[in-house]
């Protein structure tokens, strides 16, 4: 004798699922109504935050910075990451380099106008712009009267000299150590339209599970009884 199972019907009958959230439509558009007014409420009492970017670029570098990288095997990016590190030591107020964009970045709340950040870079460049032209000096002096004559005749020593004496012409021509690009200052968040659509997007699918699942408890306590 055959034993008779009992039969589950739990195929996905779409066209339910159609039905069952066109009859909840109205908990669902109030609920998504009550979200995107919350996000939206969110978005206008939040404390903006403000980035501020500006590209660079190096013009001279350093006797110090080109003697540290003479050996690696990557001398331009050792220099360059070497340089930045001493320019970022300079700056105040949490900048960051983007070595790959050669960029500093400043997020803040309250930030300054344009003018402010250039006054600030020219600034920094000018006193950069002394410390290595100061280096170079010395170096120069260094090698001219303190090194004997076997040490002058050597390479390493004779490239100091001329990178020493490179630097000091460059920026007695007028040469600043840093170039800097446009400046721009731009808020990140709150970004308002994309939390609005966020609250849409969610407020939709919340009330949607929620009344999806509401018909799931009344269907199954129709069946048990």
């Amino acid at each position: 004798m055959s034993e008779v199972r009992p039969t589950y019907d739990d195929e996905i009958d779409l066209f339910e699922i159609l039905e069952t959230l066109w009859g909840g439509k109205w908990f669902i558009v109030t609920f998504v109504i009550l979200v995107t007014f919350v996000g939206f409420v969110y978005s206008q009492v939040a404390q903006p935050k403000y980035e501020v970017s500006v590209p660079y670029a190096f013009n001279v570098y350093s006797v110090s910075t080109q003697q540290i990288c003479d050996e690696s095997n990557q001398v331009v990016e050792c220099i360059e990451s070497e340089q930045s590190k001493r320019l970022i030591s300079l700056l105040e107020g949490g900048w960051n380099d983007s070595k790959k964009s050669s960029s500093l970045s400043l997020i803040t709340i309250n930030p300054l106008d344009v003018d402010g950040y250039k006054a600030d870079f020219v600034r920094i460049n000018e006193l950069l712009t002394k410390e290595v032209y100061a280096e170079a000096s010395t170096e120069l002096a260094l090698i001219q009267n303190e090194l004997t004559d076997a040490l002058l005749s050597t390479e390493r020593v004779a490239d100091n000299m001329l990178n020493a004496k490179r630097i000091i012409r460059s920026i007695d021509n007028g040469q600043m150590v840093l170039s800097f690009g446009s400046i721009s200052v731009s808020q990140t968040s709150p970004k308002v339209p994309l939390i609005l659509a966020m609250s849409i997007v969610l407020g939709g699918m919340i009330s949607a599970l929620f009344v999806l699942v509401r018909k799931a408890m009344l269907k199954r306590k129709e069946r048990s009884a």
